[in-house]
């Protein structure tokens, strides 16, 4: 599903409000551009309504029912209008009922997004400026007002979309403290306080869903910020999911894999959500390169998610031709290879034990892309008889059930891949006690480096007979104002410990450091040689990619319906420029040696959409084949 979301956060001080919309403009410039669905705006951050409405106040200076206009431009051609509400953030609101304000549970005082108000109203102000809101007590109420009255105005079918739903963990707005001490909970826990806000996010959350399917039983809702893979409590009562996720001005290009791998899992729709914008939303014109972003909904498309591009329509309605020649631009290319990317699944026998450590969790994922491998995304009671491997990156929380599971496994012949806190003693690993080091040392012999280098953290001191794979060393000393050394870190000590850095016992590698963590707070080349090194010694891989680079992407489907595989290969170098982050060059590259077992007898291999054929050889299992011209996507069929 190709989707635009169409924010319209508009000031009351701004005339004309819808002035210039067209309503067969607006649909025809959505069908060319080959949009599927766009969100449109019922009430914004500036807190105004964009409909007559008799619960909340309409925009000052909008003359017309704009919502039903846009909602009827779209079904006119066939095209999803699911309407937005917002929930975290709303200005007048906020303005007007200081009560309803979401209080951090640490200072007491108001949360702000961006800067925090003050008397001086001619002080310029930049980006999002926002008030947080808690949505608890009048303020539900309010929501819930809004919604039954969007539900009898409007079809509701197409879905609801509730923004800015979870921030922070926790509250201690007048409301919410009243609605702990009547439930018996402490306000001035910290624990409570966050048992408090999940029950009453979760209570609204039900409601909701409840009222707007009293109107239409089937009509997806989403809330947006539970799209979170770490707080998995919001994920069963979300219809789908939305993946929000600016690469250029949100941490790049490596988050987004890990993400919709997390997601996959629950067999639901799940998008991947980027912009049109060259920095992040609601910059006004900013426009993204236009193979950038299919770059990055080809990149969607590779992981099996559907996608949504966030633009933002002008105060005065016009739809913007520019801004939807960018879009077309990549939603036509999507179109185009639609055959061989609707329902599939990654194909791997590899996977992350998710451990909601997100540093951990990403340096893994950015580590498995370098190496060009494909991997699932797992969790507590899931089964693992299909993975060859599976990694439990620094610090996962195992249940003694888990621990029975992951030895159970290595006894059938799986390999783990487990570091720092995330090895238990049945592995035969004890763990004794945490380093007192600052920073430490490893030695392992990597290509040239045999001096003990930085490991960026410090290790566990553990016992095992396995085999010690590399060696610890220690600094002279911790880094402090009484004992330093040079500029940065002490150097090591002449000796290594008698502990290991990493061990190898039978099917079970450990690293004895935060090493996933270590490696993406760094980055740290001879620490990913080191990383890539030891998974190599004990994962056979099953895609096996020679002659590509770094930062080029290798992801492997499979049809759940038809026979074929799905091989998706992407290059494209980022670069920073100002504050961003930047595809511009889409070199052509050539000679990409692919190697994958298989358990078919491949008929044909292919490029798509062009259909041309691949000359490849397969012995056994493994089928072997090269890969050319590719720029930007390349889309492989391999049919049996």
């Amino acid at each position: 599903m190709k989707c635009v979301h169409l924010d319209f956060h508009t000031s009351p001080d701004i005339e004309g409000i819808g002035s210039q919309f067209n309503k067969e403009e607006f649909a025809n410039t959505l069908k060319e551009a080959h949009v599927d669905l766009i969100t449109v705006f019922a009430k914004c951050h500036h807190g105004y309504c964009y409909y007559p409405t008799k619960v909340d106040k309409m925009h000052p200076h909008l003359k017309f029912n704009l919502l039903k206009e846009q909602i009827e431009a779209c079904h006119s051609v066939g095209i999803k209008a699911p309407i937005y509400i917002t929930m975290g953030w709303s200005k007048r609101d906020a303005d007007e009922h200081p009560e309803w304000h979401h209080k951090d549970f640490w200072t007491k005082e108001p949360i702000y997004f961006g800067s925090k108000p003050n008397d001086n109203l001619d002080e310029p102000i930049y980006d999002c400026t926002w008030t947080t809101l808690c949505p608890v007590g009048d303020y539900k109420n309010q929501l819930v007002a809004i919604t039954k009255e969007i539900c009898e105005m409007f079809d509701v079918s197409d879905g609801v979309f509730y923004d800015i739903c979870f921030v922070r963990d926790a509250c201690v707005c007048d409301s919410c403290v009243k609605g702990m001490k009547e439930m018996g909970l402490n306000p001035e826990k910290y624990e409570d306080a966050q048992a408090y806000y999940r029950i009453k996010r979760l209570e609204l959350m039900k409601e909701l869903n409840e009222l707007v399917r009293s109107y239409s039983k089937d009509a997806p809702v989403f809330y947006n910020g539970g799209a979170d893979m770490n707080r998995p409590e919001y994920h069963p009562l979300q219809d789908h999911y939305e993946l929000e996720d600016l690469p250029t001005a949100w941490g790049g290009y490596d988050p987004m894999p890990i993400r919709a791998k997390s997601f996959e899992k629950y067999g639901k729709l799940f998008l991947g959500m980027t912009g049109k914008f060259h920095h992040a939303w609601g910059e006004f014109g900013g426009f993204k390169n236009k193979d950038a972003l299919k770059y990055e909904l080809a990149d969607m498309v590779s992981l099996g998610a559907s996608m949504s591009v966030g633009d933002h329509l002008h105060p005065n309605g016009k739809i913007d031709k520019s801004t939807y020649n960018i879009i077309g631009h990549a939603f036509r290319y999507v179109d185009s290879i639609s055959e061989y990317a609707e329902n599939t699944s990654a194909y791997t026998d590899l996977a992350i034990w998710i451990s909601h450590n997100s540093a951990s969790d990403l340096g893994c994922s950015k580590l498995l892309q370098i190496m060009h491998l494909e991997y699932d995304v797992i969790t507590d009671g899931q089964s693992l008889s299909k993975y060859q491997c599976v990694i439990l990156p620094d610090k996962v929380k195992l249940t003694q059930q888990d621990k029975k599971d992951l030895f159970a496994y290595t006894q059938n012949g799986g390999k783990i891949i487990c570091s720092y806190e995330s090895v238990f003693d049945e592995l035969g690993i004890t763990k004794l006690e945490k380093s007192s080091a600052d920073r430490d040392y490893i030695r392992c012999e990597i290509d040239e480096v045999v001096t003990p280098f930085l490991s960026y953290s410090s290790a566990y001191k553990v016992k095992c007979d396995g085999e010690v794979l590399a060696r610890v060393y220690e600094p002279y000393f911790n880094r402090t104002r009484r004992h330093f050394c040079g500029h940065k870190n002490t150097p090591f000590k002449d000796n290594c410990e008698d502990y290991p850095a990493l061990v190898r016992k039978g099917n079970v590698l450990y690293f004895a450091h935060p090493i996933f963590e270590a490696y993406d707070a760094s980055g740290n080349y001879i620490l990913q040689k080191y990383l890539i090194k030891a998974i190599e010694s004990i994962y056979d891989k099953q895609l096996k990619v020679e002659n590509f680079y770094s930062c080029g992407r290798v992801r492997l489907r499979k049809s759940n319906d038809k026979n074929f595989y799905a091989l998706h290969i992407l290059y494209a170098p980022p670069v920073n420029r100002g504050n961003v982050c930047l595809l511009e060059d889409f070199p052509l590259v050539n000679n990409i040696k692919v190697t994958i077992r298989l358990d078919n007898k491949i008929k044909s291999i292919r490029s798509a959409p062009d259909g041309e054929q691949i000359a490849f050889t397969q012995i056994g299992n493994e089928v072997s084949f090269t890969v050319d011209n590719l720029r930007l996507h390349k889309l492989i069929v391999i049919e049996y």
